[in-house]
Formats: structure tokens, sequence, C-alpha cells
């Protein structure tokens, strides 16, 4: 009863977690206001380029220790650990919590680089360019949590790996086809196209938000390996799929 009370806690703890920074994450990327007051606020500092350079420095570091960490923890290594110490179950509640932690650190400790700007929009001051960049950016969330939930969205918050584990059944991912599996180790999250117009459609392109748009497009294409027979597959599962509601 305990194993199972502290598997629900880890599970429960780590979503509540992840769904908060999740939250702060979307403001971040998102939000136009607060970004438009840094554009537009003054540089006082005498050393300008060097201070833009450090600064520069700092959001590539959390950058890339979202990527390190996103990518160890995926990696066999870690899950053969996982099984050796008989905690499998809990390897997607544990990545979720830790992926928030370093995603909280970047979003709390990001610094704005407003020396330089590839452009800058004032929505304030044109409500259709805002109210535009806003069904933008709603659609491409829109497009990441419905993708989410069509694959299988208590697989990916840790749920159904807990329940099976507790239930005596198989890891989930075990019993997928070897096709499905194969597909998700190409392609796990379908939100490519989503975080491309966050990313890239903003009224201001700061050159830090350029910095964190382009190594995160360059990570999500490096990660991106669907090929012919993964299409084949997904072709096959939709027209299934039409045929069955018909």
């Amino acid at each position: 009863m305990l194993s199972e009370t502290l598997r629900f806690s880890v599970w429960g703890s780590s979503f509540l977690y992840t769904f908060y920074v999740l939250c702060n994450f979307m403001y971040f990327l998102s939000n136009q206001y607060d970004n438009q007051k840094i554009a537009s606020r003054p540089e006082s500092d005498d050393n300008l380029v060097l201070t833009m350079l450090w600064d520069f420095l700092i959001d590539t570091c959390l950058i890339s220790a979202f990527i390190l960490q996103h990518s160890v923890m995926a990696s066999d290594f870690v899950k053969r650990i996982y099984s050796a110490l008989k905690i499998e179950d809990l390897d997607r509640s544990v990545y979720n919590a830790c992926s928030a932690a370093v995603l909280h650190l970047m979003v709390k400790t990001w610094v704005p680089v407003s020396l330089v700007t590839l452009w800058n929009i004032n929505t304030t001051s044109y409500s259709k360019i805002w109210l535009l960049m806003t069904a933008i950016h709603v659609l491409g969330w829109v497009f990441i949590y419905s993708g989410c939930l069509m694959m299988d969205i208590s697989e990916l918050v840790g749920l159904k790996q807990v329940l099976y584990k507790i239930s005596c059944r198989p890891c989930p991912m075990n019993m997928k086809s070897r096709e499905l599996r194969r597909f998700y180790g190409h392609m796990r999250h379908p939100s490519f196209t989503g975080f491309l117009m966050i990313l890239w459609i903003h009224p201001i392109m700061s050159i830090d938000r350029l910095l964190l748009a382009v190594i995160l497009t360059v990570y999500m294409i490096g990660m991106w390996n669907i090929d012919e027979d993964d299409y084949r597959y997904h072709s096959y599962v939709i027209q299934r799929k039409k045929r069955e509601l018909s």
C-alpha cells in the first residue's frame, strides 16, 4: 500500500509542477506586453557590447541545459537504470518533473537582450495586429496540446505507467505495435508546427528570442526522424480510422 501511495505521490507532484511550469512557459513565449517594455527600455551600461555578449552566453547556457537534460534522460542508458531499480513506471514522471525544473530555471533566469532587434511591432497601438498575433499563438498552443491528446495523454504525463505497474500489467509502450513504437521513437511529440508558429511569429524578435528560436528549431529538426515507413504507417492508421468511423 505504501508503495502505491508513493508512486501516486511522485506522479501527482510531477503532474502539478509540470502543469504550473508549462503555464509559465506559455506566458514566457506568448506574452507581448512585457517584451514591448523590455524592447523600449534604454540601455545605460557603458560596455553595451560586453554586457550583451555576457547575457547572450547566459541564455545560451540555459537553452543548452534544457536540451542536455531532455536528451540524456530520454536515453536508453537512463531507462536501464530505472529498470534495474524496479521503478521504470516512474520514468516518465521523473522525466517530466526534471524537464519542468530546467524549463522553470530558464524562464525565471532568462536575460532579455534588447540592444539588437530584428523587428519590433508595437501591438499596444494596433489592436488588429495584437489580435492577429494572439490568434496565431492560441492556434499554435492548440496544435501542441491537441497533438498530445491524440497520442496518449495519460502516458505522456506518466499516469498510465503507474496504473499498469500497480495492476501488474506490462509497460504500456510494450503493448503497442512495433510500428507504433518505431513511429513514437522518431516523433514523440507532435508539436513541431505549433512551436514554429510560437517561436517565430511574434511582434518583437529580439536577439535573445532569435537565439531561442534558432536553437530550439534546429534541435527539433535534428530529433525529427520521420521516414517513409513511418509515413506509410501513419497513412494506414488514418485510413483505418476513417473506415471505422464511416
